[in-house]
């Protein structure tokens, strides 16, 4: 299952608290520590003077108790800020390592409300070895709701080894149910090696569903190695689909021990272009990470894929997380993609979410590309989904926001 989908059908799995990120150029945040803790971060113009900051609130102000944490938000002029969530502040409670067990929406004097979603209470339990187990919606009487736009009240993973095998979508009273996607059950086979084998969705009475990816199975044939040999994907009614995708399934071929070409084929098994006219993708792979990707045609020539390039290098960081991006041409020169930039850089935090993005000219320099900016910053709120885009040209002058 792919990870976007992951964490989009649960969307408090990764939640963190957070000191809000930047704001536009022309204003800072100010934050007051006491005892060395933050107790008010304020956003202000050039001229000291308070205005709002990147959620639209203009301060925020912290209250600690033993394992809890309370945020409240004001506007300018020190009234109580209304969220486009809903709530004018909430309540983190945190276990003894760090995680978050609980988060609570607060009104403008500080009491449980619901928020714009429907539920006032969120509740997280986690495995021993650190994933999370279940996450519980919950209403003003700390009874389970459902949550109108995700379709369920909780929902529960389990896991083989460390290992997901089944996550499952319930209603208030913990049954299956499908979700606002259409499904209540994402199953995964894996073998002794806890390596995953297959991929069904079902329907909360357990029969077949279709996926947000079009498809009801996907197949993971491997070798004796544990490598993959082929992906196929099936439809509810156990047939090869294309999914729309234009092709029905992968085929893997190892060219040496660090590099695999994934060939793409039809529902006759032949191979297939996509619109750029590429086929085949050939991966040189170094401590299980993507270095380095070549495009091929049908014919197994050498060819540019939708970008216009006909190679990509990947570089990491000390983390592991992807850094930077570089395009070449089939000779191996730099060149611009047809979206006008070389490459980019990425920068993250602590918790690994792209922070900021810097476009590249073929000399390795910030460079603007053809819609007049060069870098983008990612605001997020405290459950990491991304809240606000801010667009920068060479200057550092913002030119656009979403």
């Amino acid at each position: 299952m792919k990870k976007k989908k992951l964490l989009a059908v649960i969307t408090a799995l990764a939640l963190c608290l957070l000191i809000p990120l930047g704001a536009p150029a022309e204003t800072k945040a100010v934050s007051r520590e006491e005892n060395g803790k933050i107790r008010e971060t304020v956003w202000q113009d050039e001229n000291g003077r308070t205005v709002p900051g990147p959620e639209g609130y203009a301060s925020v102000r912290y209250s600690y108790k033993q394992d809890n944490t309370t945020e409240q938000y004001y506007d300018a002029d020190g009234q109580p800020f209304c969220t486009d969530g809903g709530y004018y502040g909430k309540r983190v409670q945190r276990d003894g390592k760090g995680k978050i067990i609980e988060i609570e929406y607060l009104d403008e004097n500080g009491q449980r409300t619901l928020n714009r979603e429907g539920y006032a209470l969120t509740g997280i339990t986690y495995y021993g070895f650190g994933e999370i187990r279940t996450v519980s919606y919950y209403g003003m009487n700390k009874k389970p709701v459902m949550v109108p736009s995700l379709g369920y009240a909780s929902v529960y993973n389990e896991y083989s080894g460390t290992t997901m095998i089944r996550r499952t979508f319930r209603n208030e009273k913990g049954n299956p149910v499908d979700s606002a996607e259409g499904y209540a059950v994402v199953n995964q086979k894996v073998n002794k090696r806890f390596i995953v084998l297959s991929i069904r969705y079902d329907h909360a009475d357990g029969s077949p569903a279709t996926g947000p990816d079009g498809w009801w199975r996907c197949v993971k044939d491997r070798d004796e190695k544990g490598r993959l040999v082929s992906v196929k994907y099936y439809d509810v009614h156990g047939n090869l689909t294309d999914r729309g995708a234009g092709y029905a399934w992968e085929g893997y071929e190892y060219t040496g021990d660090n590099t695999v070409r994934i060939t793409r084929y039809d529902l006759n098994n032949e191979a297939v272009e996509d619109r750029a006219g590429v086929a085949a993708t050939e991966r040189e792979i170094k401590d299980e990470r993507i270095v380095r990707e070549r495009f091929f045609d049908k014919d197994g020539k050498r060819t540019n894929n939708e970008l216009g390039v006909a190679e990509i290098l990947y570089s990491y960081d000390h983390q592991g997380s992807l850094e930077k991006v570089n395009y070449q041409d089939t000779e191996g020169n730099p060149v611009r993609c047809v979206r006008g930039y070389a490459g980019y850089r990425d920068v993250k935090d602590e918790d690994g979410a792209t922070v900021s993005r810097t476009y590249l000219g073929t000399d390795g320099s910030a460079t603007e590309v053809q819609d007049g900016y060069s870098e983008i910053r990612y605001l997020y709120d405290e459950t990491k989904t991304l809240t606000s885009t801010r667009y920068y040209d060479l200057n550092g002058k913002q030119v656009r926001a979403e």
